[in-house]
């Protein structure tokens, strides 16, 4: 009854928008990872399941893994023949200029071999002018990858190019001080190899926005990684910014905090730009003081770090009082007490009225685990199952960057008619997915991870291989395995819509596999399958494929 309800006013809200966008968008979309992480391009896969979008990628072999960089010419050897049969293609530049986002934040390849590569990218893609290629790139955050080697300074080499450069404003005796201290705890030559890395990768992307000046790219994305308020980033960003406002690139270039999360966004902009639309967007903070913090790991305001989301995506923000598609609830850094629970209770509400709602959890703290308040109130009666996104991982632009493409997509699909049980089927999967990803193993199962890891001699939460790794991949296995089927049970199992004149309910969960993609357990690997079978029919329809959504690269290789 309730999902009816939403699918009513959802229909109103069509009417009364006028809604006359193409009948056609893009089904196939290529998407060069900027690794190969779930979030990385799994998330925009599911993502885009929702209108029925297949989104492809090279073959793993090519994009390495961990510190192993991807193989950028195989990659572009790869494209050569192919990028002409994608509409639109999203590609990560330093991918393509330096093997992925790990290798960015190394000196393995010169200036001069990226530009090489990027050349020769724009002259694949020179060869199919009718496909849409958008790009993105990091901002290089303030501290090296995580690894064994470099366990030993690698945050006091962030904290250092962060206090040089407020050092270099202030010029405080004080900043001095702890800059000699922290200097004499990193190794001869780190801080002199950073500062040439942090100098060609900036300079990549200044010929990244001359590239889309010349009309190799149709949108470029500079994501800030990791970062604080201060630091070498910032004088960074601004000269990218002047640059592109003396290209005049307008909405051709978009600057927001966070990477992993860009596929998404550009997906959501590519998908919504055929249509001829902009999703209009109604902003709830659970703390209007919120919006005015700076979210851990990030360089700007919530309030602005939002709206870079939002416009990103083709998203438009609407003001009180006006029309809008749909109400996204941000929860905010650190609630005061009586905030949050106004916020609380009016987001059950409106969901429990069947009200089009997304909901960003960027109460993320510096573990990147979202509020157990806000999560139990999802969980409470079902309501996961009625909103149409949710997420909270990592950081509030990851956070925001997967909510607000997720609802953006979910929406284009009920306009432009994507096959019904698609669509519905992958909602509920890309709920499921975050429920478990997002929250459960964030909050339980990764801890659980850490301290087996801990208790191992020789393992380290930066790097753990052999016996060792198998069997902290064997308990995730197991530990998010059963939350997973705890979930699917309260929450999606037998939970039912309508294709059309035909009633369809939710009947299993199948092709389970979860796994580290990485020697850590950062982060987890999660693929399922979610079966479904009209109501009162005894065979059960196949369960529409989620992860992957096919396999990697050209399906007739």
């Amino acid at each position: 009854m309730r999902r009816s309800l939403l699918a009513a006013v959802i229909v109103l809200a069509l009417a009364s928008t006028g809604f006359a966008g193409p009948e056609r968008i893009p089904r196939r979309i290529l998407l060069v990872p900027i690794d190969d992480r779930p979030a990385s391009m799994q998330f925009a896969q599911m993502i885009g399941a929702m209108a029925g979008i297949t989104v492809e990628t090279p073959p793993p072999d090519l994009l390495g893994r961990f510190t192993q960089p991807g193989r950028p010419e195989a990659i572009i050897d790869w494209l050569s023949p192919r990028l002409g049969s994608y509409e639109a293609a999203i590609v990560s530049a330093d991918m393509l200029a330096y093997g992925g986002l790990i290798a960015s934040r190394v000196d393995r390849s010169s200036q001069n071999l990226a530009l090489k590569r990027l050349k020769a990218f724009a002259e694949v893609r020179a060869k199919y002018p009718d496909t849409k290629v958008y790009t993105f790139s990091a901002v290089m955050r303030l501290a090296p990858t995580a690894t064994k080697a470099t366990a030993g300074w690698r945050q006091q080499l962030g904290q250092f190019a962060a206090l040089r450069q407020r050092y270099r404003i202030q010029q405080d005796p004080e900043s001095l001080r702890k800059l000699r201290s922290l200097r004499a705890q990193i190794p001869a030559g780190e801080i002199e190899k950073y500062d040439a890395i942090r100098s060609r990768n900036h300079e990549i992307q200044r010929t990244l926005l001359r590239m889309t000046y010349d009309g190799v790219f149709q949108h470029t994305m500079l994501g800030q990684d990791d970062a604080q308020v201060t630091g070498p980033h910032v004088p960074e960003t601004a000269n990218l910014q002047q640059l592109a406002e003396s290209l005049s690139l307008g909405e051709r270039a978009f600057f927001a905090e966070g990477i992993d999360q860009i596929p998404n966004v550009l997906l959501s902009r590519a998908l919504a730009e055929a249509a001829s639309w902009r999703p209009r967007v109604r902003i709830v903070f659970a703390d209007e003081e919120g919006r005015n913090k700076v979210a851990a790991y990030e360089a700007k305001t919530v309030d602005r770090s939002l709206k870079d989301q939002i416009f990103g995506s083709l998203g438009t923000i609407a003001n009180p009082g006006e029309s809008f598609d749909y109400s996204l609830y941000v929860n905010t850094p650190d609630p005061r007490g009586f905030a949050l629970d106004a916020f609380l209770g009016s987001l059950k509400s409106e969901v429990d009225q069947g009200m089009p709602v997304a909901v960003a959890d960027i109460n993320l703290g510096k573990t990147g685990t979202g509020d157990l308040r806000l999560y139990d109130a999802l969980l409470d009666s079902g309501r996961s199952t009625r909103v149409l996104a949710y997420a909270g991982w990592n950081t509030a632009g990851n956070t925001m960057g997967t909510t607000i493409p997720a609802a953006n997509v979910y929406l284009l699909a009920r306009r432009i008619g994507v096959d019904p049980v698609q669509r519905e089927v992958a909602l509920r999967a890309f709920i499921l997915h975050r429920l478990v990803n997002d929250f459960e193993y964030h909050k339980y199962v990764r801890p659980k991870a850490y301290a087996m890891i801990d208790s191992m001699p020789g393992a380290s939460r930066e790097e753990t291989y052999g016996p060792q790794l198998d069997k902290v991949n064997d308990e995730v296995k197991q530990s998010l395995g059963e939350r997973l089927q705890d979930r699917f049970r309260e929450q999606i199992l037998g939970t039912r819509f309508f294709a059309g004149q035909t009633q369809f309910e939710v009947t299993g969960l199948k092709g389970v596999d979860i796994g580290l993609p990485w020697p850590r357990a950062y982060e987890v690997r999660l693929n399922f399958k979610i079966e479904v079978k009209p109501v009162g029919d005894i065979d059960p329809l196949d369960g529409v494929p989620i992860l992957p959504l096919s396999p990697p690269g050209d399906p007739s290789r």
